[in-house]
């Protein structure tokens, strides 16, 4: 197998599309050629071999690897930049370094009818938030929760929430043929995650369904809960919902209190909702 430089090989790979959704180019930019993809190739990378997602291609005599594959085996760093279609390869000079790059490089989605479903994964079941735009997508903090690898795949950040997500079709590479199973979607109430006391999940699923249908001044308000996250300061959660047709987060914090015959309760105080709808569209 003939191979050029690294620098010609790792580029036309990634630019061929094996690694990186680049966008629709014009016919000026594009070149149509005839290639042949060669499972049988074997790669060997400083002594050992490797398996690649995405197999070798050939295209006049010459070998075309898949870039974020192939840096990640030379233990580079490999960001891609759509504002500008460029390909960054970046040597890791230390551990501390970035494995990826900043929010410049992510695809931006916007929310559409987000939703959470659960997923049968290695013997568990997990909440996951799902957000369908042109493909479905995951949001990364569920997903690594499940324990699925995501360091060498492409990520996506949505509008309002500026939260990570990623895509169907990159998860595919991570989990290959045993995909996680869909379990049901939640239709009912709310779903938290990072909490298991029984005690404290009745408290907010009641808050929750308290404040779903209320009215100010004749002015009816009616939300919908996304999903509750546990944060790291104890009894504390974000909670994202929407009400009235726009995206909302909230801050809960669940307070000790004596209930009945002394039982242990708990009362749930939240801060002002943010818009983030319009706090995000205003930041811009």
């Amino acid at each position: 197998m003939k191979m050029k430089k690294w620098s010609a090989v790792v580029l036309l790979g990634s630019l061929m599309g094996t690694c990186f959704t680049a966008g629709v180019y014009a016919e000026d930019v594009l070149q149509r050629v005839d290639a042949y993809l060669r499972n049988d190739f074997k790669v060997v990378v400083n002594g050992q071999q490797v398996k690649l997602n995405n197999p070798p291609l050939i295209y006049n005599n010459s070998s075309y690897l898949p870039v974020k594959e192939i840096g990640n085996y030379l233990g580079a760093v490999v960001n891609w930049q759509e504002s500008t279609k460029t390909i960054y390869m970046n040597p890791r000079i230390n551990p501390g370094q970035p494995a990826e790059g900043n929010e410049t490089g992510y695809t931006e989605i916007v929310f559409q009818y987000p939703y959470v479903q659960y997923f049968e994964y290695r013997g568990a079941t997990y909440p996951v938030v799902t957000n369908m735009t042109e493909q479905t997508y995951y949001r990364l903090v569920d997903v690594e929760r499940m324990g699925v690898p995501t360091a060498g795949l492409r990520k996506a950040k949505e509008k309002y929430s500026q939260e990570l997500y990623v895509g169907e079709e990159e998860l595919k590479k991570a989990w290959g043929s045993q995909p996680p199973q869909v379990s049901y979607s939640n239709t009912d109430g709310v779903p938290i995650t990072g909490e298991n006391d029984p005690v404290k999940l009745k408290a907010l699923k009641d808050y929750v369904e308290d404040f779903r249908f209320y009215e100010i001044n004749k002015m009816p308000f009616i939300s919908s809960p996304i999903v509750i996250d546990a944060l790291p300061e104890l009894d504390t959660y974000s909670y994202l919902l929407t009400e009235n047709g726009h995206y909302f987060r909230t801050t809960l914090k669940l307070t000790q209190v004596n209930g009945i015959n002394n039982q242990l309760g708990y009362v749930v105080g939240s801060s002002s909702k943010e818009d983030i709808e319009v706090t995000k569209v205003n930041n811009n």
